[in-house]
């Protein structure tokens, strides 16, 4: 009997033909294919969740300068003013009279309610200080941030006195903002929701909230 060498074996184990491993031309095609079907489902999904998450994080933006504004106003014993802006990144803002307050909005302690940033005639004087600017530059053309109540249609902003009520000249300035992107509001869910829109409630309390109540929602395309 004639035995192998380990060496010998070793040697025609590295010559032997080795099996080759990847893909065919078929599986490839195949593979390409699956993936772009699983592209063409998921691409609507994610931009309705990203359009979704956008309109909620405008919501608490415009939640948070309503609470802040009425927050300090209450602190101080004075008033704030939260207005439409259309020069974020300025060191001093100035509101608008525009009443589109998709274009940004900032709220800040008004000393002599003249709902402008500056000094009191106080003795000593106070002056006015920013509490909170969002910029809204990124979101024109594709979203709108709009309200429905006249007496803050005409004077273009939101003004709490030292009791934290939103008053204007003795008006109360309780109302809705409406926000909106392109999608037009469609399906409403068994509690009267809709995910693609939504408001921010101005309660005569001063109280903000946020809903996404259809009732309570007026649509404006961008």
């Amino acid at each position: 009997m004639k035995f192998i060498t380990r060496q010998a074996l070793l040697a025609l184990m590295k010559n032997s033909p080795q099996k080759q491993s990847g893909f065919t031309l078929i599986e490839l095609m195949v593979t390409v294919a699956i993936a772009g079907i699983l592209l063409a489902v998921g691409m609507p999904s994610m931009r309705e969740y990203i359009l979704n998450g956008r309109i909620t994080a405008v919501t608490n933006e415009m939640v948070g300068a309503l609470m802040v504004a009425r927050s300090e106003a209450i602190r101080q014993n004075t008033t704030a003013c939260v207005c439409p802006i259309n020069n974020a990144t300025a060191a001093v803002p100035v509101c608008v009279a525009n009443g589109n307050w998709e274009t940004g909005w900032m709220a800040f302690s008004d000393f002599n309610n003249d709902c402008a940033i500056n000094a009191s005639a106080d003795v000593p004087p106070r002056n006015d200080v920013l509490l909170r600017v969002w910029d809204g530059s990124d979101y024109v053309g594709s979203m709108t941030v709009r309200n429905n109540n006249a007496t803050i249609t005409a004077v273009n902003s939101v003004r709490f006195n030292n009791r934290g009520e939103p008053f204007n000249a003795g008006v109360s300035q309780s109302g809705i903002f409406s926000i909106s992107d392109e999608r037009p509001i469609s399906g409403v869910d068994a509690q009267g929701n809709v995910r693609m829109a939504s408001a921010v409630i101005v309660g005569a309390s001063g109280r903000s909230r946020a809903t996404r109540q259809n009732s309570q929602i007026t649509y404006t395309a961008p």
